[in-house]
């Protein structure tokens, strides 16, 4: 078993935690700029995809931005 690094990735993985709770917090709070906070999430996702070396990562997180886009576009402002 390697060692246990807390900040292998410089941190990004612990700024992707940061944003996907108060994404989620926020849309759980019926906020529209939630999907901003999902999008930057996002968008570390992508980060992170190529210091792992994922093409899955990158591509998933690609796509979540796009529906994260969507969804802000889409959002009634009085839900």
């Amino acid at each position: 078993m390697g060692e246990f690094m807390i900040f292998k990735y410089y941190g990004v993985d612990w700024i992707i935690f940061i944003l996907v709770v108060i994404h989620l917090w926020l849309l759980g709070n019926k906020k529209r700029h939630a999907f901003l906070f999902g999008m930057a999430g996002n968008l570390f996702g992508i980060l992170l995809g190529f210091l792992v070396e994922s093409i899955a990562c990158i591509i998933m997180n690609s796509v979540f931005v796009t529906m994260h886009i969507n969804a802000y576009r889409k959002w009634k402002k009085n839900v």
